[in-house]
């Protein structure tokens, strides 16, 4: 295996070439998982985790946002011709720079409104059920996400569970996306109900006095 190009806190990246397809398309990266202990069902869980988050990406275009995004296509491979025919993703190759907006615990980049915009949609449009997080890739194509469910089950190692939304909407600021979209401010002080109403908060406020400067107002519920 060619050494890896990058690498994060559980896989490795390669660059791997479809002979198969034209030159311009043939630019693939395969991800391969640090630990040896990695199981193949884990591979499906990252395919399905990627595709819930692309699901999401639809949703949130259709709101017809400033700026449109995406998850690229990934795909679980074997590699046959190993000695033990290992598995491993493969999602096509991002030209451009690499950038990571935010993380799966409480770090955000705010220089960018878009991917925490973004984070906290997923959240209100699952009737608060996951929440998409761990934003990154080029520009607005976005590969490699986490996702945190209220219940913490399933979704790789990476799923927190309440107490990652909860360290999410610590960090997170409300911009003029989230204004844009009506999301709702959340305090989460306490996991929210089986039967709490999708969507139930105060919505995210923003007076524009012109066009370099945003006051934020956030309207919290009586405690």
């Amino acid at each position: 295996m060619p050494d890896a190009f990058a690498s994060g806190s559980m896989r490795t990246a390669h660059h791997m070439i479809d002979l198969t397809t034209p030159r311009e398309q043939s630019k693939y990266v395969l991800k391969l998982s640090k630990d040896p202990r990695y199981n193949g069902q884990s591979y499906f869980e990252d395919v399905k985790m990627q595709m819930i988050a692309k699901m999401y990406a639809e949703k949130y275009n259709a709101q017809d946002p400033p700026k449109h995004v995406d998850f690229v296509d990934v795909y679980v491979l074997q590699l046959i011709d190993r000695p033990t025919r290992p598995l491993c993703t493969v999602e096509p190759f991002i030209e451009g720079k690499y950038v990571k907006y935010n993380n799966n615990w409480d770090w955000v980049d705010d220089r960018r409104n878009t991917p925490q915009a973004f984070s906290h949609f997923t959240w209100i449009a699952s009737g608060q059920a996951l929440l998409v997080c761990d934003i990154q890739g080029v520009g607005d194509r976005w590969t490699d996400p986490q996702i945190h469910t209220r219940d913490g089950r399933g979704l790789g190692e990476g799923n927190l569970g309440w107490s990652g939304i909860q360290r999410f909407f610590q960090s997170h600021r409300c911009n003029v996306i989230c204004q844009y979209l009506g999301l709702p401010v959340d305090n989460l002080k306490s996991p929210p109900g089986p039967d709490s109403p999708p969507g139930a908060g105060p919505v995210c406020q923003a007076t524009v006095l012109d066009p370099t400067r945003v006051i934020y107002i956030y309207i919290y519920p009586t405690i």
